[in-house]
């Protein structure tokens, strides 16, 4: 497994792939390299997996449960969870709808059918393509499952605050979904095109 920062809060990961029970959600099943972006969405929106890991017919063969890299998420209400944790979740992912942004290959929410608020919100992660019941070579997240290759430099020193300041990520768009979860390839802008090639050029 080795992994390499491609930009802020995006990792490209080769090989490693294996499917693995998901803590704290008995039954459920992902790739491996997909447990610290579940960590970390369970800290911060307090989600429930209903399904990961799955070759069940009532998912698209093309998509990415049958390769373990799709996630359908309610609420954890035994943590205090609720929608609106899930919609900023469906949010951060997909800012506008029909757009969502790299690592997220699809994002099931309000607007698609069988989706959205008191339904569920699901999330594809990009990849290489591969075969259901196989792990694909190259998986893209938002945290490395391993240490970096190259890790990205130290923030520089703040300077001292002179009122509210904000910042935001970079926005990438992809092409439209479907309730299915097989997606068109993304449009990423230039300098993350090369490096993201395989999602681009090999399809779904």
């Amino acid at each position: 497994m080795r992994s390499t920062v491609i930009d802020r809060h995006l990792c490209k990961t080769v090989h490693g792939g294996r499917f693995v029970p998901i803590p704290d959600f008995p039954g459920e099943k992902i790739d491996r390299r997909l447990l610290p972006d579940i960590r970390w969405m369970e800290r911060r929106y307090d989600i429930f997996i209903t399904d990961g890991y799955s070759t069940d017919p009532v998912h698209a063969a093309n998509g990415e449960h049958p390769i373990g890299l799709a996630t359908d998420i309610i609420p954890n209400r035994a943590k205090g969870g609720t929608w609106n944790e899930i919609g900023a979740l469906a949010h951060k992912a997909e800012p506008r709808q029909d757009h969502p942004i790299p690592p997220w290959r699809w994002v099931g929410w309000n607007g698609d059918p069988g989706h959205g608020r008191g339904n569920h919100l699901h999330l594809s992660w990009s990849h290489t393509p591969a075969k259901p019941r196989h792990p694909a070579r190259v998986v893209y997240t938002r945290k490395c499952p391993t240490p970096p290759d190259n890790p990205p430099p130290p923030s520089p020193a703040k300077p001292p605050s002179t009122g509210g300041t904000s910042s935001s990520g970079i926005r990438y768009r992809a092409g439209r979904g479907h309730s299915t979860g097989g997606v068109s390839p993304p449009r990423l802008p230039h300098r993350l095109a090369a490096r993201l090639a395989p999602v681009v050029s090999e399809g779904r």
